[in-house]
């Protein structure tokens, strides 16, 4: 009696650092063979199996793009979502500074009177 073949863990998606340049050495090493054969039938499953490799980057390459894609979409309407509120502030504290500048305006004005005007 004979066990069952196991099966191996599922790798981390997207691919580790390392195992994505074990599949592009793979891929590469397919690249190498491919050019250097003549023979058909290895020809066609070399070309099968490369094909294999690169779906396999290619949707890791999808996976990881979607992924930054979606933060990146996260972090642009946080920066929108900032800016105005930051030109909001800006608005007040223009209107604060303007108000000020009046006031000072007023207030100099007061002074230029009052030095003005004996005994006051």
């Amino acid at each position: 009696m004979s066990n069952p073949p196991t099966t191996p863990p599922a790798p981390a998606i997207p691919l580790t650092p390392e195992l994505r340049a074990a599949y592009q050495d793979l891929y590469n090493k397919y690249e190498t063979a491919i050019e250097n054969t003549t023979d058909i039938g290895a020809l066609e499953a070399l070309n099968a199996s490369q094909l294999d490799v690169d779906n396999v980057l290619t949707k890791d390459g999808e996976y990881r793009l979607a992924a930054n894609t979606a933060l990146y979409a996260a972090l642009l309407q946080q920066i929108d979502s900032t800016n105005v509120q930051l030109k909001t502030l800006q608005t007040q504290i223009c209107a604060i500074a303007n108000g000020v500048s009046t006031f000072a305006d007023i207030l100099g004005a007061i002074d230029k009177v009052l030095t003005l005007v004996p005994g006051a």
